[in-house]
């Protein structure tokens, strides 16, 4: 069964006042200072103009993040939308492309920046593995769908949580979304390999990704703890600092094995399996797996 997911109100500040714009298909309610208007589209040479259904003169001119409201005929300061951080984000190559979706609705950036179109409110509808956002920019509808499955970049091979669909006028444009650092965080991993050599009781060799950037874990007899980082080049531990407990030969070997491997990580992958693959550029040197 199809779900509609009620959108949350666009808020705008306004010099002194607040304003919030919430869309129902192609209408809108415009809300200041506990009063509301229903407002209707009306065709403008860019951005998104709304007008009121009941009185001409009062009506909002949404560009980007910013937005003109004019109420009875009086003009408030500029608008600016509140909280405007993305909610999710999408990026593509070839031609490269950015998807941003927030509060404030979708923007979608190509050709370097130079092509960008903004679709305030979308509609949003949810089906097994998958989520559709549906909005109207000022060069026509705008339709992304969001799949539960796992994509590469074509770039940089770093792995993100979903799939992602653009269509927008002519183009259609492919891609991965999500946070990369998702696919790390939670539970705790056990290592199997090092370097290509298998561990012998991967419970005493473990990686936890807490989501504040920092790892930690045991190195085959002392517990470590250090920070890691990912960006769009790849994945990197740092600042690893261990407890100095003194354990038989061939642990202490096998913890140093495992610090050196850490040290040398760039990046990572996941197989068709779900176990984790920490690289250094190419080369595999670590494996592990979530029990």
């Amino acid at each position: 069964m199809l779900e509609l997911d009620p959108q949350p109100p666009v808020s705008f500040r306004c010099g002194e006042r607040t304003a919030s714009l919430r869309h129902f298909g192609e209408l809108a309610t415009l809300s200041v200072e506990g009063r509301n208007w229903t407002l209707r589209p009306e065709r403008s040479a860019s951005g998104m103009r709304m007008v009121s259904v009941d009185e001409d003169d009062t009506e909002i001119w949404v560009k980007g993040n910013a937005a003109r409201l004019r109420l009875n005929g009086a003009d408030l300061p500029e608008c600016r939308i509140e909280g405007a951080k993305p909610q999710f984000r999408a990026v593509g190559n070839e031609p490269a492309w950015r998807l941003d979706i927030g509060a404030q609705g979708m923007e979608l950036l190509t050709e370097g920046g130079d092509l960008r179109a903004f679709a305030p409110g979308p509609l949003v509808i949810d089906t097994p593995g998958q989520r559709s956002y549906q909005g109207m920019t000022a060069g026509g509808e705008m339709s992304v769908t969001v799949f539960d499955r796992l994509c590469a970049d074509t770039m940089t091979g770093l792995p993100h949580p979903k799939t992602v669909e653009v269509r927008w006028q002519a183009r259609v444009l492919t891609g991965c979304g999500g946070d990369p650092a998702e696919l790390i965080q939670g539970e705790p991993w056990q290592v199997l390999e090092v370097d290509g050599r298998r561990v012998d009781d991967p419970t005493r060799l473990t990686l936890s990704f807490s989501d504040d950037g920092r790892v930690a874990g045991i190195a085959a007899c002392n517990r470590y703890a250090g920070r890691y980082a990912l960006t769009g080049e790849g994945l990197r531990l740092s600042q690893l600092a261990a407890t100095r407990m003194a354990c038989e030969p061939g642990l202490m070997e096998e913890e140093q094995r495992f610090l050196s491997a850490a040290d040398r990580i760039r990046g990572f992958a996941l197989t068709r399996e779900g176990s984790l693959e920490l690289r250094d550029g190419t080369r595999v040197v670590m494996r592990a797996r979530r029990n």
